[in-house]
């Protein structure tokens, strides 16, 4: 199987045409609605999904285009979803790459709830599973379009706690990037930056984008293709998770009715000037209470 997972657009582009809504959350324990949410056409749910995740973890949300790069979709995190919308509090205190010192992070639920086995040293698992089969009784491909996002940026890069993202179609992982998983340590601002999106900030240089979403940091927009599969019955499996502790929260936020066989329209373009602009952006919050990892 050939897997892709190619950048789409920046998670901060701005809608065109119109003030950016804000965006909105709308938590569920329903998986049915949760899968209905992000199945194009082309593909039909064979079966009952299932959800593992607690009350608040999961959801639907709205509003998105300026911060996750898309208008609305579903969100599984390792924490509350209700604590998702901005503005990032966490701005009185620069964090320091690295450093192992939070400042009052504003994304910090510890749900007590057990990993998944996808994801090794995992906690706080939020998993969404579902069997699905090509229309026609043909074979095809599927694709989504997604963006991930933590707490852990940017003062735990190249740490143990290292939150991870997969999407695993018959058991094999596309959510990856030069051939490793979706996390913290393989897309920040050393390692794929052109992927990242810092929005926190530090004592490192890195722009803060300012946007109106607590995560400290996420990805850009990125696409996930898998290869050619055949007749017949297919398994998805969407994981997120904390790793090593279930300190600091991570979400993906994934695109609504892209998971189809036909390649999703999801780039939205940049308005020229807008990087120098992010790059100016420098939120000035209220000093934070600095906590440290038991």
């Amino acid at each position: 199987m050939s897997l892709r997972l190619l950048t789409a657009t920046s998670a901060a582009a701005l809608l065109i045409g119109g003030q950016a809504q804000a965006i909105s959350v709308s938590p569920t324990t329903s998986a049915t609605d949760l899968v209905n949410n992000i199945m194009g056409s082309g593909v039909t749910v064979v079966g009952t999904p299932t959800l593992t995740a607690v009350d608040n973890q999961v959801g639907t949300f709205n509003g998105g285009g300026a911060e996750v790069g898309f208008g609305s979709g579903i969100v599984l995190s390792s924490g509350n979803i209700n604590d998702i919308p901005g503005p990032n509090s966490n701005t009185g205190l620069p964090e320091t790459r690295g450093s192992g010192v939070t400042n009052g992070e504003d994304i910090n639920t510890s749900l007590g709830t057990s990993g998944d086995p996808a994801i090794a040293d995992s906690n706080d698992a939020a998993v969404l599973e579902f069997d699905f089969e090509f229309d026609g009784g043909l074979g095809g491909e599927v694709n989504f379009a997604f963006t991930f996002a933590s707490e852990e940026y940017v003062n735990f890069i190249d740490t143990q706690f290292n939150d991870e993202f997969e999407l695993l179609v018959d058991g094999v992982n596309l959510a990856v990037v030069g051939g490793d998983p979706v996390n913290i340590n393989n897309i920040n601002d050393l390692v794929n930056s052109d992927k990242y999106i810092n929005n926190v900030e530090n004592t490192d240089g890195i722009p803060n984008a300012g946007l109106d979403i607590s995560f400290d940091g996420l990805t850009t927009v990125l696409f996930a293709q898998s290869g050619p599969l055949g007749e017949g019955t297919h398994s998805a499996k969407f994981v997120v998770a904390d790793v090593a502790d279930g300190l600091l929260d991570a979400g993906v936020f994934i695109q609504a009715g892209t998971f189809n066989p036909d390649n999703p329209d999801v780039v939205i373009p940049l308005p020229a000037g807008l990087p120098l602009l992010l790059t100016g952006l420098a939120g000035l919050g209220f000093m934070s209470r600095r906590r440290q990892r038991a």
